[in-house]
């Protein structure tokens, strides 16, 4: 039965709706002739890059740089994004068709972190796959870290989502596959729904 109580639906993008897969980045990377790609990944978390590029203290141009410093055969931006955008996978038809399905019942919106080259690759992969002028008109809104300057699973994020489009957090509900980000939203008034390794959005109760 549906829960007369849940107005709003806000979901994470990568491993929730689109499917990822981080060591294919790793692989190309080893590809491209690096010898470094742990220590680069251990250098990247110690100093935020990926934060600092997923909030837009970065640019696109500075991270290549940053990547292409592990790199010794210096590839083009073109094919450091190439092996970036390895990451990501595929929008299954049936996560596509149970989004679709939900927009009459409910408001839903998109919050992810993510970066600029990620986000261009989402487009064209939205607007090839399933004839949309965008990804964002999957949701009434999108919300993308390194648009607004906020990270998951800082609460100003989701304080921030709240306010711009007019939500209860009582009367919403956060999905995402990091535990973390999940109890940030808890903490900040909304119910959460953890997808554990496993487990398809699809299968969640509303």
């Amino acid at each position: 039965m549906k829960n007369l109580h849940i107005k709003n639906l806000i979901f994470d993008f990568g491993g929730v709706i689109i499917d990822i897969h981080p060591m294919t980045y790793v692989e190309e990377l080893l590809k491209l002739g690096s010898k470094s790609v742990r220590e680069m990944h251990e250098t990247f978390v110690r100093e935020q890059v990926y934060r600092k590029f997923e909030t837009g203290v970065l640019s696109a141009d500075q991270f290549r740089e940053l990547v292409r410093a592990h790199i010794p055969n210096h590839a083009s931006n073109a094919r450091i994004d190439q092996a970036w955008n390895l990451i990501i996978g595929e929008i299954p038809p049936h996560r596509f068709d149970f989004l679709v399905s939900l927009k009459p019942e409910y408001r839903t919106f998109l919050l992810s972190n993510t970066n600029p080259i990620h986000f261009d690759y989402y487009q064209e992969y939205t607007r090839k796959t399933f004839g949309l002028p965008s990804l964002d008109s999957l949701f009434e809104k999108a919300y993308f870290s390194f648009k607004i300057g906020l990270y998951k699973p800082d609460h100003d994020i989701f304080h921030y989502v709240l306010n711009d489009s007019g939500l209860d957090p009582a009367e919403t509900v956060f999905i995402d596959d990091v535990e973390e980000n999940v109890e940030a939203a808890r903490q900040c008034g909304m119910q959460g729904i953890h997808l554990s390794e496993g487990m398809d959005v699809t299968e969640i109760v509303l």
